[in-house]
This record gives C-alpha cells, sequence and structure tokens, in this order.
C-alpha cells in the first residue's frame, strides 16, 4: 500500500513509487555485519523524471536467509532533520532590540547633559553602527521630525545628524537625541517575524527630565545579519495623527 496506494484500509497513501523516479543513489555512511545480518545507514538521494532530488535519511538491517536470498527485516527512512537557521529572528530578540534602542537614546540624552556635545557625538556614532544596518546599505530611515529633501536618513552620516546635529549639511537637524529624555517606552501593536527580519508597529513614548512626555507612531524593521547581531533597516517615525479642526482664522480688522 505505502509504494504503491490504492488500499483503502490506508487511505492516506499516494504510492511512493509512483512519483516519477528515475534515479536512486545509496551514500552509506557505515555498514555493520553480524553473521547472516548485515545493517546499514546513510543516505538515499532519488531524483525524478523532472530533475528534482529528495535526500532521506535510510536504516536498513538486511537477512540472509537458508536459500541466500537477501531479505530487508527492518527498513526506517526519515527527511533529514533541519535545525533552525541561526538567523532566525525570535521575539525576544526584537522585543531586546527595542528595549537597547531606547536606552541608547537615554544615554546619548545624559552623556549629552553631563560631558557635552562631543562625547555625545561619539557615543551616538557608535549606537548606528551597532543598531541600524548602515554597513549594508541605505537605511530606510524617516525620523520625526525631519522634513523638505532632508526627510529621508538614508545614510550614516544623515542619521548622525538627526540624533545629534552638528552638521552643517543638515542645518536644521538640532539633535532629537539630545532633548533630555530619561525614559523610553515601547508598545507595539504588532510583530511580524519572517526568517531573518522582523517588522514592528506601535507607538513609542518618552519621558525628558522635565516630565514632559512625547509618543510618536513607530515602524521599524530588524534584520539579523550572519553574526547574529540585530539591525535596524527601515525606521519609520511620525507625530499621531490629531483630528481636531485647525482654528479658524482671525477676523479680518
Amino acid at each position: 500500500s505505502y509504494f504503491v496506494g490504492g488500499n483503502e484500509k490506508y487511505p492516506n497513501d499516494g504510492g511512493f513509487a509512483l512519483k516519477g523516479w528515475r534515479k536512486c543513489e545509496v551514500d552509506n555512511a557505515a555498514i555493520y555485519i553480524n553473521g547472516n545480518t548485515g545493517t546499514t545507514v546513510g543516505n538515499v538521494i532519488l531524483t525524478d523524471k523532472d530533475g528534482n532530488v529528495t535526500v532521506v535519511d535510510k536504516t536498513w538491517t538486511f537477512l540472509k536467509d537458508a536459500d541466500g536470498k537477501m531479505r530487508i527485516m527492518a527498513h526506517h527512512s526519515s527527511l533529514p532533520y533541519l535545525p533552525d537557521s541561526p538567523s532566525q529572528i525570535t521575539e525576544a530578540e526584537v522585543l531586546a532590540a527595542q528595549e537597547g534602542w531606547g536606552e541608547a537614546l537615554v544615554n546619548i540624552a545624559t552623556t549629552f547633559d553631563n560631558k557635552g556635545l562631543p562625547a555625545a557625538k561619539t557615543l551616538a556614532g557608535e549606537i548606528i553602527d551597532a543598531a541600524y544596518g548602515y554597513q549594508f546599505g541605505p537605511v530606510l530611515f524617516k525620523p520625526t521630525l525631519a522634513n523638505g529633501e532632508q526627510t529621508f536618513r538614508t545614510t550614516r552620516e544623515g542619521a548622525l545628524a538627526y540624533f545629534v546635529g552638528d552638521n552643517a549639511s543638515y542645518p536644521n537637524d538640532s539633535g532629537f537625541a539630545l532633548k533630555g529624555w530619561r525614559k523610553v517606552e515601547i508598545k507595539n501593536s504588532a510583530v511580524r517575524i519572517e526568517g531573518n527580519t522582523a517588522t514592528t508597529m506601535g507607538w513609542v513614548i518618552m519621558t525628558d527630565k522635565n516630565g514632559a512626555v512625547t509618543k510618536v507612531d513607530k515602524t521599524w524593521t530588524f534584520f539579523k545579519d550572519a553574526e547574529g547581531a540585530m539591525r535596524i533597516v527601515s525606521h519609520h517615525s511620525s507625530l499621531p495623527y490629531d483630528p481636531s479642526p485647525a482654528p479658524a482664522p482671525a477676523p479680518a480688522p
């Protein structure tokens, strides 16, 4: 039934031997012989008529009977075990990367307050190199407080300017990370994981040293690189939409 199907007692059997096989190669890892029995373990590589290849792990035990015929008395077959890719992202890693981003923002702000701009700028550069993926190509970074021709910061220089300012090429950047932040809370609406990338959407709530709170809508995409490091490759931030009507213009005098 397993090999050819057609047996109602085994309704799930489609007939393994009927799948168009055209070539079968046996690659033994070892053979153990004991008297009139022999056991093998290895791979069987099957190629079908369309050229598709299937590899299975195979163990057989053969018995040589009184007439000298070889009989299979044990036959174990399974698909090779495929461990999770080391680059597979877990939700715990995503949450840790988000928490790390928030801690980094606070660290830049407190470094600026305690040690000044040069130290804060050095730290910000190190954080960008560790947390973002600019070394792999453009990062799709749209900061909260950026507009015009410099709305999108796809280069490391643009990102660093946004966080700490001090770049004549970005005259409108005063340094978002220098605004006295002391606490960052992240509230995800959803986390979507696909292989070695993960995308999150939700709110980031930041509190400064005076207790003032700023909430932004945030979408991140994280990429887990070959070394296992989490990198931000997309970062979109915006102020929440306010549906309140705009104030009416003052009447003409």
